[in-house]
C-alpha cells in the first residue's frame, strides 16, 4: 500500500509539474504575442494561451490511463511544442524563423494525433501511408524550402507582422531561385489541400468501419479532424488563387482555432470513452450477478461492448476444437475478428471473438476477460454443486432404503428367532408350572431346561444386535473389533495399525462396516488371493483406513453395489472412498475420514 500510495504523489507531482510548466509557457507566448499585436486583437493572446494548454489539459488527463498513456505524452507534447509558435511574434530573425518553421509543424503533428487517438500507436495501414506522406511533404517542400526562401509568406495565422517581417534566418542561397514561387510553392500547397481530402475520406470510413459504440468517442475528434482538414485545404486553394490577403487571413484564423478545438476534442473523447468503458463493465457485472448460462453470456457481451457479432467459444470434447455457446462447432480465427484466449492457469478455458478495435481498450479488454473466466467459474462451481446435491440425494435414498431394508432384516429375525423361541419358552413356563402342581419332580427338571433355553433365546438376541452395533467394538474400539471380525475369513488377514485412538461411534462404525464389506468382496471376488491386508492409520486430522489384496482385480464402468453402498457409509460421516484396480494388478480400498471437527470419544 504504501508503494502505491508513493506512486500516486510521485504522479501527482509530476502532473503539477507539468501543468505549470504550460501554464508558464503560455502566458510567455500571451506576452510575446500581445506585445506584438494590435491592442484590438487581444484575441491572437488567448488564442495562443488555448494552443498551449487545451492540448496539455487533455494530456494530463490522457496519462492517468495507461491505455492512454502513450497518446497523454504525445498530445502534452505537442502542447509544448506549438507554444513555440508565438515565436513568430517577434521582430528578431531568428526566433521569429523558429516560430514560423515550428508552424508547419503543427501539421504532421495534428496529422499525427488523429491517427493514433486513442491508444497512441500508429499501425500499419492507410493512415500510416497517409502520416508518412504528410511528414515527407513537410519535410521536403516546408521545412526544407526555409534553405531557400528569402521571406516566408506574410498571409500566416502565426505572425502578425505584414510588410515589415523580419528576414529568414534559415536561408543560406545568395538569392531565392525562380523556380521557388513559380513551381515549389504552388506544387506543395496543391499537395497538401490534396492530402487534406484524402484525409477526410479516411476518416469518414474510419467512422463508418467503427462499432456504435467506439463511434461514439472518435465522432468529436474526427469532426474537429474534418473541420480543421476542410479549412486548411480551403486555405491553400487561397493562396493558390491569389484571393484577397484578408480572405487568406480570415481562414488562416479559424484554421489556427480548430487547433485547441481538436485538442479540446481529444479531451471530449477521452472523458467519453472513460464514461463507456465503466457503463460498459457495470452492464457486464450486472448482468453477471445472476447465474446466468453461457449463451445468455453471449448476448450480455454483445450489448455492453456494443459489438452484435461478438461470440464466446468453449472447449470442445476433442482437444484442439472449439465450439460456440449454442453448440455448433467454430473456429477462433475469423475473418475480420480478433480471438482473444482465456485462461485460468494454464488451462484455456474459452476465446473471445471480437472486433478488433477492442484491443484498444486494453483495461476494458482485460476487464471483460477477467469477468467472463469468473462467469464461467461460477457457471461451472453451480454446475458441479448441482451435481453434488444430486449425487448426495441418491446417497441419502440408498441410506434410507438400506436402513429400512436392515430395519425389516431385525423385525424378520426377530419375529422368526427369538419371538418364536420367546413364544415357546412362554408356552413351556406354562406347560412347567402345572407340572409343579401335578408332578413336582417332573415340573422341576422342566424348569432345569428352560434354562437352557433362555440362553439360546439370549444368544440369539445378542447374535441380532450384534449386526446392528458389534459390542465389542463400543467396549473396546475400532482395532479389536477388526481383530475379532477377521479372525473367521478364509483368506489371510494382516491387520496393520498406525497411531488409532477412540473416535466417534458414527466414524468407527462406518469404518468398521467399510473394512468388513471390503474384507467380504474379496473373500468372494479376488480368486487366487494369497492374503488380504487391512491398514489403519490416523493423522492429526484424519483417519484412513486400506484394504487391498493381489487377486485378478477388474475394471468396472460402474461401481457395483458393495462399492457404493461403503461409498455412502463414509460420506454420511463426511469422508470419502476411493477404489483402485486394474486387472491383474489386485484391488485397493481407501476409505478417509476427516477429524478436524470431530472430538475424539471417551474412552
Amino acid at each position: 500500500m504504501s508503494s502505491v500510495a508513493a506512486l500516486s504523489r510521485r504522479r501527482a507531482a509530476n502532473e503539477l509539474v507539468v501543468a505549470g510548466s504550460a501554464i508558464a509557457l503560455s502566458v510567455i507566448a500571451a506576452v510575446m504575442v500581445a506585445s506584438a499585436a494590435p491592442h484590438d486583437e487581444a484575441w491572437l493572446a488567448i488564442r495562443t494561451v488555448l494552443v498551449v494548454c487545451v492540448p496539455v489539459a487533455g494530456g494530463l488527463y490522457a496519462l492517468r490511463s495507461p491505455d492512454t498513456a502513450r497518446f497523454g505524452f504525445a498530445l502534452t507534447s505537442a502542447g509544448f511544442l506549438w507554444s513555440l509558435t508565438a515565436l513568430a511574434s517577434s521582430s528578431h530573425s531568428v526566433p521569429y524563423s523558429v516560430g514560423r518553421v515550428v508552424g508547419w509543424l503543427i501539421f504532421p503533428s495534428l496529422l499525427y494525433l488523429v491517427i493514433v487517438y486513442p491508444d497512441g500507436r500508429l499501425r500499419r495501414g492507410v493512415a500510416r501511408d497517409l502520416y508518412l506522406a504528410g511528414v515527407a511533404l513537410v519535410c521536403a517542400l516546408y521545412v526544407g524550402s526555409a534553405l531557400a526562401v528569402e521571406a516566408y509568406p506574410t498571409e500566416t495565422p502565426w505572425a502578425q507582422c505584414d510588410t515589415d517581417c523580419p528576414a529568414n534566418a534559415f536561408f543560406v542561397l545568395g538569392h531565392e531561385p525562380a523556380w521557388m514561387q513559380g513551381f515549389l510553392i504552388p506544387l506543395r500547397e496543391t499537395l497538401t489541400a490534396a492530402l487534406m481530402v484524402a484525409y477526410v475520406v479516411w476518416l469518414l470510413l474510419r467512422l463508418h468501419a467503427a462499432t456504435p459504440q467506439r463511434r461514439r468517442h472518435l465522432t468529436p475528434v474526427a469532426a474537429a479532424a474534418i473541420g480543421w482538414c476542410l479549412t486548411l485545404a480551403a486555405f491553400m486553394v487561397a493562396r493558390l488563387s491569389h484571393a484577397e490577403p484578408g480572405v487568406q487571413n480570415a481562414i488562416g484564423s479559424i484554421f489556427a482555432l480548430w487547433v485547441p478545438v481538436i485538442s479540446a476534442a481529444f479531451l471530449a473523447g477521452l472523458v467519453t470513452r472513460r464514461v463507456m468503458v465503466a457503463q460498459a463493465l457495470e452492464r457486464l457485472s450486472v448482468a453477471l450477478t445472476h447465474d446466468i448460462a453461457p449463451c445468455a453470456l453471449r448476448g450480455a457481451l454483445a450489448r455492453a461492448l456494443g459489438d452484435p457479432a461478438v461470440d464466446l467459444l468453449l472447449p470442445d470434447d476433442a482437444p484442439g476444437r472449439w465450439r460456440s455457446v449454442d453448440g455448433s462447432a467454430a473456429s477462433p480465427s475469423a475473418a475480420s475478428r480478433h480471438a482473444t484466449t482465456i485462461t485460468d492457469g494454464p488451462r484455456q478455458v474459452a476465446v473471445l471473438v471480437h472486433d478488433p478495435e477492442l484491443l484498444v481498450d486494453e483495461s476494458l479488454l482485460d476487464a471483460v476477460r477477467s469477468l467472463i473466466l469468473t462467469a464461467l467459474q461460477h457457471d461451472q462451481m453451480r454446475r458441479r454443486l448441482a451435481a453434488s446435491l444430486h449425487e448426495l440425494e441418491d446417497s441419502r435414498n440408498r441410506l434410507v432404503r438400506a436402513a429400512d431394508q436392515e430395519r425389516s432384516r431385525i423385525e424378520r429375525d426377530l419375529h422368526d428367532g427369538a419371538q418364536q423361541r420367546l413364544v415357546m419358552l412362554r408356552i413351556k413356563l406354562s406347560l412347567a408350572a402345572e407340572l409343579l402342581e401335578s408332578d413336582p419332580a417332573t415340573g422341576r427338571e422342566a424348569v432345569a431346561e428352560l434354562g437352557e433355553e433362555v440362553e439360546r433365546a439370549l444368544k440369539e438376541v445378542r447374535e441380532i444386535a450384534r449386526g446392528v452395533y458389534p459390542a465389542i467394538l463400543s467396549d473396546r474400539g475400532l482395532e479389536d473389533a477388526l481383530r475379532g471380525g477377521v479372525a473367521d475369513s478364509l483368506l489371510p488377514v494382516h491387520l496393520i495399525t498406525h497411531g488409532v485412538e477412540r473416535q466417534p461411534p458414527e466414524i468407527e462404525l462406518a469404518i468398521y462396516y467399510v473394512c468388513l464389506e471390503a474384507l467380504q468382496n474379496a473373500t468372494k471376488h479376488a480368486r487366487g488371493a494369497s492374503a488380504i491386508w487391512i491398514t489403519l492409520r490416523q493423522d492429526d486430522d484424519q483417519l484412513t483406513c486400506e484394504v487391498r489384496d493381489d487377486g485378478p482385480g477388474f475394471v468396472a464402468v460402474r461401481a457395483p453395489g458393495g462399492l457404493r453402498n461403503m461409498a455412502d457409509r463414509i460420506e454420511a460421516v463426511g469422508g470419502s472412498l476411493v477404489i483402485e484396480s486394474a486387472l491383474g494388478r489386485g484391488t485397493r480400498i481407501v476409505a478417509s475420514v476427516p477429524l478436524t471437527r470431530m472430538p475424539a470419544a471417551a474412552t
